[in-house]
């Protein structure tokens, strides 16, 4: 048969090239019969897998291909196992991922996707992403076991003290991995507070609804700040609540921690300046809403993925996919 590895190089480089550019055009690389397992949701049929793969929550998508190996199947096929890693949108951290191909022969001197499984990877190999080693510890002549127990030892430690820094978690497009909050590296405190804001925000902005004075406008502006945030800390609800596509454009603009961080400081910021009408339990809101701006923007300094609960619909790969 043809030299299935140039086939297969050949094959990775168009698909994940046609795939950052407009993957809307991967429909000829599929068939009826073919299948897509996207993060454990499986998807069979062209139609319906271009459809799965434009629907994904991301405008930009940048594939680096780390590894590929190939073997020729059964029937004049090719397995395909690509590593690598995924660069969305404006995330500067990659994230690393998996996926494996079976190709089939069309007839036509040409090859079509029958199976296709992608998966990311959550596991940091000695503390660093993306770095391949120059040599292998069992290379022949390099088989020492000091020096493997030794740099195993320095890899775990190392590993300990980067995983922090280094977690790679889409913020809104992936389903949580892990259930490890230290391996992840996650901050829950903006989250929590800002649960507490939609019911103190709600509660205090009925409670001042009865003053008979400027003070009316700013409770009406807490009570819509409450349901802003049911939005901002609860995406789910935007993909079950009948909204318009401006308002879930508007709403997924806050999908960082530093856009977050602004929105609840403009909230704040109004809740204040009601002191100049009068000194009212609204004060109490603007506390709270200052504080969950600080937790944001703190954690966009430190670089820390945002997450939320996964009962409430919160972050992680294929959340919002599956």
């Amino acid at each position: 048969m043809a030299d299935f590895s140039a086939i297969a190089k050949q094959f990775t480089d168009f698909y994940y090239n046609q795939f950052d550019t407009d993957r809307s055009q991967l429909a000829g690389l599929y068939r009826d019969n073919s299948m897509l397992t996207f993060e454990s949701a499986a998807v069979a049929g062209a139609g319906d897998i271009v459809q799965k793969l434009v629907s994904l929550p991301f405008a930009k998508v940048k594939h680096q291909v780390s590894t590929l190996d190939a073997q020729p199947g059964q029937s004049g096929g090719i397995i395909i196992l690509v590593t690598g890693a995924l660069l969305v949108d404006e995330e500067q951290r990659p994230m690393n991922y998996s996926q494996c191909f079976q190709l089939l022969p069309d007839g036509a001197g040409s090859y079509f996707i029958f199976n296709d499984i992608f998966k990311l990877v959550f596991v940091l190999l000695r503390g660093i992403p993306n770095t391949p080693f120059k040599q292998s510890l069992f290379s022949p002549g390099t088989c020492d076991v000091n020096r493997i127990l030794k740099q195993q030892k320095h890899s775990i430690a190392l590993s300990a003290a980067s995983t922090k820094n280094l977690t790679t978690r889409y913020p809104i497009a992936f389903k949580e991995i892990s259930n490890d909050d230290d391996l992840r590296g996650i901050r829950h405190e903006e989250f929590q507070t800002g649960v507490i804001c939609i019911f103190l925000c709600f509660a205090l902005g009925i409670a001042n609804m009865f003053h008979v004075s400027l003070l009316i406008l700013f409770s009406a502006f807490c009570l819509v700040s409450a349901f802003l945030i049911i939005f901002i800390e609860i995406p789910l609800l935007l993909r079950i609540c009948p909204t318009s596509p401006t308002f879930d454009s508007f709403m997924q603009r806050f999908s960082t921690n530093y856009m977050r961080a602004l929105i609840y400081f403009v909230m704040a910021a109004i809740q204040w300046i009601s002191i100049a009408v009068d000194v009212s339990s609204l004060i109490a809101a603007a506390v709270l809403l200052t504080i969950t701006a600080g937790f944001y923007a703190l954690a966009g300094v430190k670089g820390q993925a945002f997450t939320g609960s996964k009962t409430l619909g919160g972050q992680g790969v294929a959340q919002m996919i599956v």
